[in-house]
């Protein structure tokens, strides 16, 4: 007979609930840059040409080994991830086994693969863009966003980073949001805070630990 956990009740109830949804696909080729975030929406516009005008929508940067000459090398485990509204996942099957190329060479993209949000209460986005590239104001104004959506937690930033776009470099920091409610965790991952969440930054994953804060 399964026991009754209301921990678990309520993660899955938060999971059906949630508005927002990560589409996750398989990738097959060699290398993409470190900084690639322009060049991702780049390459993902043209099949998705709904994607800049919809709401919450947003782009996790592409994992991968550091080669330590700008570039990062792509394993099977490495994936392409959405963060979408519900109603538009299905539609990003769009992409299912196009090839794109961010500059190291074609990448395939695989089959679609829904993922509901889990809420978690460590949250984590490698780089959030608040405007600033000063630390203090960097802070002050994401506890600002944080108290505006009604979100209480503990911050801690972590590296200071850059990102080149056309229009010019976005500042930033990595950062972690500790301590939320299960309600609040699933808030920060819907709506993100930040600018630029179709180049990756804002884009807050459920975390396990504050150690490798300093170091991500």
């Amino acid at each position: 007979m399964r026991l009754f956990n209301p921990e678990w009740e309520a993660i899955k109830q938060f999971e059906h609930s949630a508005k927002v949804r990560d589409v996750q696909f398989d990738l097959d080729g060699k290398a993409v840059p470190e900084d690639h975030g322009e060049a991702l929406l780049e390459a993902l516009a043209p099949h998705l040409p709904w994607l800049a005008e919809t709401p919450l929508a947003g782009i996790h940067p592409i994992h991968g080994a550091s080669t330590g000459h700008g570039t990062l090398v792509i394993n099977r485990r490495a994936k392409l991830v959405l963060r979408l509204p519900t109603e538009k996942a299905a539609a990003a099957a769009a992409l299912c086994q196009q090839s794109i190329d961010l500059g190291c060479g074609p990448i395939r993209i695989g089959a679609l693969k829904e993922k509901p949000l889990m809420p978690f209460g460590y949250l984590y986005a490698p780089l959030v863009n608040m405007g600033t590239s000063v630390e203090a104001d960097f802070l002050a104004a994401a506890r600002a966003a944080f108290d505006a959506l009604g979100v209480q937690g503990g911050l801690i930033p972590g590296k200071h980073r850059r990102m080149r776009t056309p229009q010019g470099e976005i500042s930033g920091y990595s950062l972690m949001l500790h301590d939320v409610t299960l309600e609040q965790s699933i808030t920060v991952q819907e709506t993100g805070i930040g600018q630029h969440r179709l180049l990756g930054c804002g884009v807050f994953v459920p975390h396990k630990s504050i150690k490798e804060v300093a170091a991500g």
